[in-house]
């Protein structure tokens, strides 16, 4: 098993070379009951939003969570999408042209260096932060940038407490095609959410392995 994490490069490479058929890999996650389009609805329901607001989307890939994020926030709200890999964001700007969206903004950024516009109303991250070696010092960067009463959400794999070591290891096999080492189950984003936040939220799925948190300002 491997135990080292990648670098920002090797990640950057890994999802350029899974852009093209990214959207249809975490559908085939379906057969094994992964509800990841369940997960992420959770995740940005935890926001609160309203029409007009704006969102931000941490590590937004291919701009999954945009349909979703355009219902809450309306043609008058703004989605801002920030991405390490110019390739995932390509793709996410087709689907932006495909749907004739006029309020989404991408950035080609790590999600450590962007700064949080002041207007933000909230800051979306799904199976997406727990890659960053920085993740509590964005967490912590969000929550003292956001204004009182706006929110976080993420959604984010852990490794479960009641799984055997074998069947974390089968898990971990399955996706380091994503770049995911055994390293990575040491990382802790919720806690980092409950430090960090007035308020915070967490509910698990999925035995465990899945979890979404959400927090207030």
């Amino acid at each position: 098993m491997d135990y080292e994490i990648l670098s920002k490069k090797q990640i950057k490479e890994i999802y350029s070379d899974w852009a093209d058929r990214y959207d249809l890999s975490l559908w085939l996650f379906n057969l094994i009951g992964f509800q990841y389009q369940f997960y992420r609805r959770e995740a940005i329901k935890g926001l609160s939003l309203k029409l007009g607001d704006t969102v931000i989307d941490l590590g937004c890939g291919t701009g999954l969570n945009f349909s979703i994020l355009q219902r809450m926030v309306g043609y008058k709200g703004t989605i801002i999408g920030v991405d390490l890999s110019e390739s995932m964001l390509d793709k996410a700007q087709k689907r932006v042209r495909r749907h004739s969206w006029k309020n989404v903004q991408l950035v080609e950024s790590d999600m450590a260096d962007f700064a949080i516009p002041e207007h933000t109303d909230a800051v979306l991250s799904t199976a997406a932060l727990t890659m960053s070696p920085k993740y509590d010092q964005i967490i912590q960067y969000v929550a003292d940038e956001l204004k009182p009463g706006k929110r976080m959400s993420i959604f984010e794999f852990k490794k479960p407490e009641k799984w055997p070591e074998w069947l974390v290891d089968v898990t971990l096999s399955f996706l380091k095609t994503y770049g995911v080492r055994k390293a990575h189950t040491k990382r802790t984003p919720w806690k980092s959410m409950e430090q960090h936040f007035q308020q915070s939220e967490m509910k698990e799925y999925y035995f465990g392995a899945v979890y979404v948190c959400s927090g207030t300002a």
